[in-house]
């Protein structure tokens, strides 16, 4: 009975398997392109950014006001100054009245210019968040992609000693009837398998959590079961020099970002130190008005004047108010670059702890297939000697547990290396 249900269980999973599409990573990063609120939300703050650049270059226009009023107008009461010896003014009773003006900064101490310019590295700021948050869901997808590659490779690791061990006990059992093994040797081996199987059942259950979170990251509908490309595994990876890594520090994202910081902050600086210069404008005016309520009694007839000029105005105020916002900007601006200081070198050491462990899983490569193929000789001599009774069944445990141990570390050792490269990348802002 036992083996009819192992025959179906591994029925049953092929056919599963078989039902699963292949679906690549560049096809996830794709969707999340298109699906992925975390970056839609810094798409609509790029083009909310984008907006104020707009609403900043209007103020570079010029100001244009029209009025026109139409009203009633009231009897006037004429008295001396103490109020004695009043009079009666009959007043014509309809007003109208219409003015439209306009002006053109022509100087105004830099702040137009400036506020501009603030408003398009705000937009450059919000773009490069958004092409960070792009890379780092790309990278979050690329880790969950690698452990689900892991996983794969892991079951196919258990999967094979799981077999090894039901072909060893079978033989077991064989050499049981012949008097040449103990009961005992035979259950210490199914105990092996056993653990075999509950492995297997964490790598299903980590598997199902990692299809869960790539869904979410990218927005996926439907079935998420698929398998992992395998083409992976033969992706170039340029083991390029430390400093060639290094190099790449301005180009990371991060370090943009807090550079763009410094260049917004110089421009409010320059916005603060605005207010103690004069400002300068041309303006023009129009006016049409009637009655005439400047005489006494009032004259009924229209009135109209225009003029054109010049006009210069300075608040006197900022001698002693814009001290203290220039000293504030001025402040900001300190932090600002000590933020993008921060930020280089807090990326040059992300990049050589990186890069170190790349060389490393590099190297841990190079040894787990040594170790491999070591453990395998090693599993094989074992069980020739088992079979021809010259090594006990703790011997079989010994080789099948450390063939198991080393295939498992490659395959991580693998999956590593993949996610230190994709991850300098990412640090290099090339992901």
């Amino acid at each position: 009975m036992k083996k009819l249900t192992t025959l179906f269980f591994v029925i049953l999973t092929a056919v599963c398997t078989a039902q699963q599409p292949v679906i690549t990573l560049q096809q996830l990063w794709q969707e999340a392109e298109q699906n992925s609120r975390l970056i839609k939300v810094k798409q609509t703050a790029l083009l909310s950014a984008e907006q104020g650049v707009t609403a900043s270059r209007s103020s570079m226009l010029p100001d244009v006001e029209v009025s026109a009023n139409v009203g009633y107008l009231g009897d006037g009461l004429l008295t001396d100054r103490n109020f004695k010896n009043s009079l009666h003014i009959d007043n014509p009773h309809f007003m109208n009245g219409f003015s439209a003006s306009a002006s053109q900064l022509v100087y105004g101490g830099g702040v137009v210019k400036n506020a501009v310019k603030a408003a398009e590295t705000g937009r450059d700021i919000a773009a490069l968040d958004l092409e960070n948050e792009r890379q780092s869901v790309r990278l979050m997808i690329a880790s969950y992609y690698l452990n689900i590659c892991r996983m794969y490779n892991q079951m196919a690791v258990l999967d094979d000693n799981l077999n090894l061990c039901n072909v060893l006990i079978a033989n077991m059992k064989e050499m049981e009837k012949q008097g040449t093994a103990l009961a005992n040797d035979i259950l210490r081996y199914e105990l092996q398998c056993e653990n075999i199987i509950l492995s297997k059942r964490r790598v299903n259950d980590a598997l199902s959590t990692l299809y869960r979170r790539i869904a979410t990251a990218t927005g996926r509908e439907g079935s998420n079961d698929f398998l992992p490309d395998t083409s992976l595994y033969s992706m170039p990876v340029e083991m390029l020099a430390d400093s060639v890594w290094q190099s790449q520090t301005a180009a990371n994202i991060a370090v943009q970002m807090a550079q763009g910081g410094v260049t917004l902050k110089e421009h409010e600086l320059k916005i603060a130190k605005s207010g103690m210069l004069p400002k300068v404008a041309l303006v023009a005016e129009d006016n049409f008005s009637g009655p005439i309520t400047i005489e006494v009694p009032v004259i009924d007839k229209n009135f109209n004047y225009w003029f054109a000029g010049v006009g210069v105005s300075y608040n006197i105020s900022s001698f002693y108010k814009s001290k203290r916002d220039i000293r504030k900007s001025e402040i900001e601006l300190e932090v600002s670059k000590e933020r993008h200081r921060l930020a280089v070198e807090q990326t040059d050491d992300e990049i050589f702890a990186t890069y170190t462990d790349l060389m490393t899983s590099q190297a841990e490569i190079e040894t787990q297939a040594k170790n491999v193929e070591l453990a395998r000789r090693n599993y094989n001599v074992i069980l020739s000697r088992y079979n021809n009774g010259l090594a006990a069944v703790t011997d079989m445990l010994d080789a099948a547990n450390t063939k198991l141990d080393t295939e498992l570390s490659l395959v991580n050792s693998k999956i590593n290396l993949l996610h230190n490269y994709f991850r300098l990348n990412y640090l290099s802002g090339k992901l």
